[in-house]
């Protein structure tokens, strides 16, 4: 039987912490009344870890890490914040509602520090950020894949960089605020589940996480919803209490990502725009470049189906965009390619899991069909709908108590085949999570006429 084993980190360097805020002179921690809402809310004994340890707290100046470190200061944990500088923010993020990564960001979070009492540091990774989610990002679109800089950004910064700064200043675990539940099992294995609320549940960007990185992450937030937070924030005294949620793509300076990608040199190096074709390769038109569009996109390519919709349902490595039927979207097997379970434990052959291909999007009940080191064929017993290379695939339990809950593992889709296509992979070249994609154009060529809205 062939297996998935967890995938090892990359080595990399790391650059020097460097304190922007250091721990305010006689400023101690905030003092708080009980919790407002409902004591399950926050259980500390989900945290698996020692009464009055080291923390560090991933702290985005957003009200969602400002409350998780609220609340370990006041369970009476030593808490350290840590913000990452990742980006050069535009002017014109640098004041609109509901952006992410905006300087007032970092001022946001050492306010918080301060109020909370703690230890606050700012550490520069533009560089690395750069380098290992934004280029890779732009790279993937340019070959015609639908790319999760949010998965990236996780495993990356968050699983990798973070959690060595957390160790670096004597954290026993880096807490974040994502909205997931992560616990070991009685074997001592580490399980990742879906937030309670399935409104805020963020559970899909996590699938990157392995054995050797579970063991050393809190997600203190995973039992609540937005409303608890909110009440924890108000009632601790935070002012970002009722703080606008930030919703784009942190580094695109609230642009729309078509008009960010256009000026990216990835995307210049492919000469414009293209054609529109049909199915049947008749030329329906043209286009201003792939970048804009989405495959099972509807919308927003200015031809008109005589026999019903059309629908993006490929981009060519040439910079032909493909339009097809709603029938042409569908797809009967799945390859995955850096997959990897988050406790280590190996797929079967031949057992049944329930796949999503993006957030908030259906999980439909496949059929493992190959499992190699970091691969994996999945066959759907009913065929699904709109599946798009370089998309994240996340597999759940499709059975049990744990049903759509516990997350297994995950990958990116590499390929995929419509019913009746041959029982081959399309191609076999693979799909790098969050490294750049130099190759990845003949993916883009080979890929049959599939695809997936975004992320």
């Amino acid at each position: 039987m062939n297996v998935a084993a967890p995938r090892q980190p990359a080595p990399h360097q790391h650059a020097a912490i460097a304190p922007v805020a250091v721990e305010p002179a006689g400023i101690e921690p905030a003092a708080v009344e009980p919790a407002a809402v409902e004591p399950a809310a926050f259980q500390l004994a989900d945290l698996h870890l020692p009464a009055g340890a080291r923390v560090a707290v991933a702290m985005s100046g957003g009200v969602d890490s400002s409350v998780v470190a609220g609340l370990l200061v006041e369970a009476g944990f030593e808490v350290i914040g840590l913000t990452a500088r990742l980006s050069d923010a535009a002017p014109e993020a640098t004041t609109r509602a509901g952006s992410c990564c905006a300087p007032r960001d970092a001022r946001d979070a050492r306010a918080v520090a301060a109020k909370l009492g703690i230890r606050h540091y700012v550490i520069d990774e533009r560089e690395r950020f750069a380098d290992l989610v934004i280029a890779p990002f732009a790279a993937a679109w340019a070959a015609g894949l639908t790319p999760n800089p949010c998965v990236s950004c996780n495993r990356h910064l968050k699983f990798d960089l973070l959690l060595e700064r957390a160790r670096l200043v004597g954290a026993v675990a880096l807490c974040t605020g994502h909205y997931a539940r992560l616990a070991p099992d009685a074997a001592g294995r580490w399980q990742l589940r879906r937030g309670a609320d399935p409104d805020k549940d963020q559970a899909y960007f996590l699938h990157p996480l392995r054995p050797e990185a579970a063991g050393s992450l809190r997600f203190p937030l995973g039992a609540m919803s937005k409303a608890d937070v909110r009440a924890h924030a108000r009632r601790l005294g935070l002012a970002v209490a009722e703080k606008p949620e930030s919703m784009d793509i942190c580094f695109t300076g609230g642009r729309p990502p078509g008009d960010w990608l256009s000026q990216r040199p990835e995307i210049k190096a492919r000469a414009g725009g293209g054609v529109l074709v049909a199915l049947d390769g008749t030329r329906l038109g043209s286009h201003a470049g792939q970048h804009r569009f989405t495959i099972g996109q509807r919308r927003g390519h200015g031809v008109a189906g005589g026999g019903g919709p059309l629908y993006v349902v490929a981009k060519e490595s040439d910079g032909a965009v493909v339009l097809g039927d709603l029938a042409a979207l569908t797809v009967a097997e799945v390859d995955v390619a850096d997959a990897g379970t988050i406790d280590g434990a190996p797929l079967v052959e031949g057992a049944f899991a329930l796949a999503q291909w993006r957030h908030r999007g259906e999980q439909r009940l496949a059929q493992v069909m190959r499992a190699t080191a970091d691969r994996w064929t999945l066959r759907f017993v009913e065929p699904a709908l709109a599946i798009a290379p370089g998309q994240s695939l996340v597999l759940t339990d499709a059975e049990g108590p744990d049903a759509g809950v516990r997350l297994l593992g995950g990958g990116v889709v590499a390929g995929t085949r419509r019913p009746g296509a041959p029982a081959e992979p399309a191609s076999t070249a693979d799909v790098a999570l969050a490294s750049p994609i130099a190759d990845a154009a003949p993916q883009a060529r080979a890929a049959v006429p599939t695809g997936g809205w975004g992320p």
